[in-house]
């Protein structure tokens, strides 16, 4: 597999892009928690953190899914056990 040339706007830099993203429903069940958990992690999370909207349309009340890069299921991953953590803590 060939990659291409740095290019200026690049600066030298080569990022594989990721190329699939799984909805928070998916991440739900694959870690063994309520939808509301993750989404409610979700919102601590960035765009580069894994953590992306998919919206269906540009109008106002165009729905929205929110979805997880396999690098945002591994941080979701982690702040569930942070999450948990901090409840044996408090107990």
């Amino acid at each position: 597999m060939a990659l291409e040339e740095n290019s200026p706007t690049r600066n030298g830099r080569l990022m594989a892009a990721p190329s699939m993203a799984f909805t928070a429903r998916y991440a739900a069940r694959k870690l063994g928690v309520d939808i509301e958990v993750i989404e409610e992690l979700a919102e601590q999370m960035e765009p580069e953190d894994g953590c992306l909207s998919i919206i269906d349309s540009l109008h106002d009340n165009a729905d929205c899914v929110t979805a997880f890069t396999e690098q945002g299921l591994d941080y979701l991953d982690e702040l569930l056990d942070q999450r948990r953590l901090n409840f044996m803590q408090g107990i």
